[in-house]
């Protein structure tokens, strides 16, 4: 199966990245445009402008992506042609994709909420009718991509790296660096934080990793640590190191599941997250992670988890054995979906 994956892949910890790597180990040949932009300021305060009014507009290829992709597409051939949110991509692109290939599959993968205005372009909207496939991570908005000109659209969970997200033999150095009784690593919103406010004033001690308006509660109680938003192995090895990982789930995003879901549980930490459908779904509750519904409930089971720590590690462990057996990894969830759009990898 030879591939044409496009994306943005400059982060070692970037998600985008690393469905990449599972294309590279699916496909017997692959080729890769970079879709990274750097926007400008101006750019920025004009596109926040016109999401105030609920209006798309189209967002520059300053790295020539679309000519890149028409460059390769005219030299070679492909079976797939993976967009990895495509914002910059124009309807053109795929029209000239369909035209010298005829009988590739032009598959979209988004693992943002793409109903919702501030991650759209107008590219990405005029797009939709032109690919043979959606793959989505928002259950919710299955008919939403439908009703924006979407052929076939298909729900897959979010899923992890094996080579990035694993359990790692940490020194003491680095359990006393990042980890913690509870701990969360995220970028902030209001009501995370308020969560995690009710339970330092509640007595528990709480390690976050993060930027911006975090910065703001450095000195808010003794309970409460802020250190920088960290990445690469750094993240996973925080996700591990905390008695207790929270997984918030972010509202902007409407999300029911998140990929710190299943990055927790590889990595081999205990995960706490909100109790949606999705996420009983991908684990059992108080057998392979542990859930809340509200701040009562989370500072319940912070204290009880707390204190018992042999029930903790046979949730974790269980989480981790759950992640292996139903194939939550990347390279086995690209490769059911390649399946499912009716490609041989074997080709």
């Amino acid at each position: 199966m030879k591939v044409l994956s496009i994306g943005n892949f400059q982060k070692i910890s970037n998600t985008c990245l690393h469905r990449h790597w599972a294309l590279e180990e699916l496909s017997t040949e692959i080729d890769k445009v970079e879709l990274y932009n750097k926007i400008s300021i101006i750019f920025k305060i004009i596109n926040r402008l016109f999401i105030s009014f609920h209006i798309p507009i189209s967002l520059p290829d300053q790295n020539n992506s679309n000519s890149q992709i028409k460059k390769l597409i005219s030299n070679k051939k492909y079976d797939l042609v993976w967009i990895d949110k495509g914002l910059t991509i124009n309807p053109s692109s795929l029209i000239y994709i369909k035209k010298c290939l005829p009988s590739a599959k032009i598959v979209s993968y988004t693992a943002d909420n793409m109903s919702l205005r501030h991650n759209q372009s107008e590219n990405f909207l005029k797009c939709i009718p032109f690919y043979d496939f959606h793959i989505t991570t928002k259950s919710f908005i299955v008919d939403d991509l439908k009703q924006y000109g979407a052929k076939n659209v298909i729900f897959t969970y979010q899923s992890y790296e094996s080579r990035f997200h694993f359990s790692r033999e940490l020194s003491v150095k680095e359990k006393e660096k990042f980890g913690g009784d509870v701990g969360f690593v995220g970028v902030w919103e209001e009501e995370r934080c308020q969560s995690i406010l009710f339970l330092v004033d509640n007595g528990i001690k709480v390690k976050v990793f993060g930027d911006g308006n975090w910065n703001k509660y450095k000195n808010y109680h003794k309970n409460l640590q802020i250190f920088p938003g960290i990445f690469s192995e750094d993240y996973s090895k925080a996700l591990q190191a905390f008695k207790i990982t929270l997984c918030f789930l972010r509202k902007i995003n409407k999300d029911l599941h998140t990929s710190r879901s299943l990055e927790i549980p590889a990595c081999g930490g205990f995960m706490l997250g909100e109790r949606t459908k999705e996420h009983l779904e991908l684990f059992r509750e108080g057998v392979e992670a542990e859930y809340f519904s509200n701040n009562t409930e989370l500072l319940e089971k912070c204290k009880y988890y707390l204190k018992n720590e042999n029930q903790r590690i046979s949730i974790l462990t269980k989480g981790h054995d759950r992640i292996i057996k139903s194939g939550y990894s990347n390279k086995e969830t690209i490769k059911r979906l390649i399946d499912n759009i009716g490609l041989n990898i074997n080709k």
